[in-house]
């Protein structure tokens, strides 16, 4: 490994230890400081997209638009905590998004020009857009055991990631979908859903309790929706003709680059705590 790659991966790891201390010093501050930061990534977020995959200026109006109704709407609802049919609505509201997300993936063509030009000329309804997958998020915050069910889902869909990453660099031979991700192959795709599945049931049944064969299918269902939420955002960043979505966090590129999968499994794990937890 020469120089150049060493101290890259070093400042990866670095970045990657500051953001996790970040995270556990917030969660350890209560509920109020985790919903605080949620909205501040869910504001990077829409700033990342709005200016760097549409291409807008933070001085125009509909980016003001934006930011304000998510913000706003961000606070508002989760003031209202306790109103169950608003939270239902937006979970509803993001496994529509979802099958908008997959339809997207699986017949638009990789050289389509259509979403890329629909979302410049809707720049002022992103904050609405993101509000859904951010207030999926943010329900998981309000039950008591809320720390335990953050932590599930980051398990869930990072060692998706991981074990993807493992199983391809070790085993990859047969491509996934080379069309939309030339790095991505079966073997990783089957090693991080199954490599999720266990760790996920193992934190499980050591914070709550063993999980029933529901939940582990659940579980498997949503680690495949994770790989598959990877892909929309490998198509999507094609169509752009961008690599990350900004330079923000050394080594990793942007907030929106870190949390894009999880925005996609959000809405599917939330409605698997309303109904089998």
């Amino acid at each position: 490994m020469d120089a150049n790659t060493m101290s890259n991966t070093q400042l990866r790891v670095l970045s990657a230890v500051g953001l996790i201390l970040v995270v556990i010093a917030v969660v350890a501050m209560g509920k109020v400081a985790s919903l605080g930061l949620l909205c501040l990534v869910g504001a990077i977020v829409l700033d990342e997209f709005i200016v760097n995959f549409l291409g807008g200026s933070r001085r125009t109006l509909s980016y003001g638009i934006a930011q304000v109704s998510f913000v706003l709407g961000f606070i508002g609802i989760n003031v209202m905590q306790g109103r169950e049919p608003f939270l239902a609505a937006f979970n509803n509201a993001g496994l529509a998004l979802d099958g908008v997300l997959l339809a997207f993936l699986f017949v638009s063509k990789s050289d389509s020009k259509f979403l890329a030009t629909y979302l410049k000329a809707s720049t002022f309804l992103m904050g609405l857009i993101f509000l859904i997958p951010f207030m999926n998020l943010a329900t998981l915050i309000h039950p008591d055991n809320w720390r335990v069910l953050m932590a599930a889902l980051v398990v869930l869909n990072f060692s998706v990631d991981t074990g993807a990453w493992f199983f391809g660099k070790k085993f990859g031979k047969r491509k996934l979908w080379p069309a939309v991700s030339p790095k991505k192959t079966v073997e990783g795709f089957l090693g991080g859903v199954i490599s999720s599945v266990i760790l996920t049931g193992i934190f499980w049944s050591m914070s709550l309790e063993l999980p029933s064969f529901q939940l582990l299918v659940s579980f498997l269902i949503i680690a495949c929706c994770s790989q598959l939420g990877d892909l929309v955002q490998s198509k999507m960043k094609r169509q752009f003709n961008i690599k990350d979505s900004s330079n923000l966090i050394p080594g990793h590129g942007g907030m929106y680059d870190r949390v894009d999968s999880l925005l996609f499994v959000a809405p599917l794990f939330v409605f698997v705590v309303r109904f089998l937890v």
